[in-house]
């Protein structure tokens, strides 16, 4: 589809720019007594978009973000920060705009737009997925400046501009032409008219030039301000009355100030009250704690205030990667790295490694060979591959592997110094099968 460029910018009425506006662009007729109206049209962030397909789609629980596996390649405009459009995947909960979290590979890391909000699970990836890059959302903020740009189909849209905070008067720009090139039309003539508190020049237009509007000029000691008693009214310059004073305006005689603070402090505040001049000093101190207890979150559950605890095993740096089934069938042959080198110095010691899998529509076979985890020279090995053999979808399968503990190689530095945690099968590649699985690692990085 060709996609042509549309400008604005959001400002007050004194010409100060209006960050994270709403912008919603409708096509016509347009229905705008909500906000956002209807219907929204279907706009991108560039003139071209790019399309591809997915083999794989699957939620995690850690980040609650979704991870999509692209066929082939990854177009070059999927980036962080950039959205994407996925339709016509089996569940439905993985279809609409998605905000880029990052890249590796042909795995595209998403959550919501904007809020970065947490995605509920849309269950299990069956089929089907097609991909339309640089999408926007529809309606999407100003930026830091008040400026905005789309992209659409050449047409007649209706913008409409609101902003959650009140800074703006709502407003619907109808019959918005979006033109292919240089673009055509009839209009002739445009001209700006500016409330009397400003002075409008280069009105009007007809053929090119610039429409500025400047701040009139206002005798001494007014203000802007509504009307200085009865109903509401527009905004003019007067003078100040004693109705615009707040409440209980006066002359302060004592000023007390009181300090609460959480129980792991204890507090005091010297100087209060201040009844002419004075200075308030507080005064924070940390109450003593038990030995070998941390400052946390919950170690379980929702979010709660912190306290002092001791730690969890979730409280250990962990990861959480996705193996679609492409890698488990090339796992004798490719490796997965699961945890990356920390650096030259230092080395991975695993603690607990957990693996979810998730049956496809075939039915994975094997003919030998341990799944191990490795760090250098250190491997551990599964008992038994069958988690990896569950029957077809909806079947699923969890498995924990409490590390069993290894001995690297010597030298100096030592064999697992600055080596990747991998995932690796010995012999055999798996066959046939077209699950997926997650793996979660729980892990300590300590100097060599």
């Amino acid at each position: 589809m060709a996609a042509f460029r549309y400008d604005g910018r959001v400002q007050d009425i004194v010409g100060n720019a209006i960050a994270g506006a709403s912008i919603a662009v409708l096509t016509q007729p347009a229905v705008t007594t909500s906000q956002p109206g209807s219907p929204l049209a279907t706009i991108f962030a560039a003139a071209l978009q790019n399309s591809g397909s997915l083999t794989t789609a699957s939620w995690s629980n850690l980040s609650q973000q979704i991870t999509f596996g692209f066929t082939g390649s990854v177009p070059a405009d999927v980036v962080p920060g950039a959205f994407l459009s996925v339709a016509g995947v089996n569940p439905t909960g993985y279809n609409g705009i998605w905000q880029i979290v990052s890249v590796s590979g042909l795995n595209v890391v998403v959550t919501t737009p904007y809020t970065l909000a947490a995605i509920a699970n849309p269950g299990t990836y069956i089929a089907g997925g097609t991909v339309v890059t640089s999408a926007l959302p529809n309606p999407f903020p100003t930026d830091t400046l008040g400026n905005f740009f789309f992209y659409a189909a050449a047409g007649i849209y209706s913008v409409q501009i609101y902003d959650s905070l009140s800074r703006i008067t709502p407003l619907v720009l109808a019959d918005q032409n979006v033109v292919a090139g240089g673009g055509s039309g009839s209009v002739t003539s445009v001209a700006l008219a500016m409330p009397a508190e400003f002075t409008v020049s280069g009105s009007p237009i007809t053929g090119a030039g610039t429409l500025t509007a400047t701040k009139a000029n206002q005798s001494a000691n007014l203000v802007y301000a509504g009307p200085s008693g009865g109903g509401p009214a527009a905004p003019t310059f007067r003078t100040l009355v004693s109705a615009d004073m707040p409440a209980g305006t006066g002359t302060v005689t004592s000023v007390a100030h009181t300090l609460t603070v959480p129980g792991i402090f204890s507090s005091a505040v010297a100087g209060s009250p201040i009844t002419s001049a004075g200075t308030l000093a507080d005064t924070i101190s940390l109450v003593n704690q038990n030995a070998n207890l941390v400052w946390a979150g919950p170690s379980s559950g929702s979010a709660g205030p912190p306290a002092f605890r001791s730690l969890v095993a979730q409280d250990l740096p962990n990861v959480s990667v996705s193996l679609s089934s492409a890698q488990i069938l090339a796992l004798q042959t490719t490796p997965v790295t699961l945890v990356a080198a920390q650096g030259v110095g230092f080395s991975i010691i695993p603690t607990m490694i957990i693996i979810k899998f998730s049956g496809g529509g075939i039915a994975y076979t094997d003919a030998g060979g341990a799944v191990s985890f490795s760090n250098g020279s250190m491997s551990a090995s599964l008992a038994s591959n069958a988690i990896f053999l569950v029957t077809t979808s909806p079947n699923r399968r969890i498995q924990s592997f409490p590390w069993p503990g290894a001995t690297d190689t010597a030298g100096n530095p030592p064999s697992d110094d600055n080596a990747a945690l991998t995932i690796s099968k010995a012999t055999n590649q798996f066959a046939a099968g077209n699950g997926t699985a997650t793996v979660l690692v729980w892990y300590y990085v300590i100097s060599t």
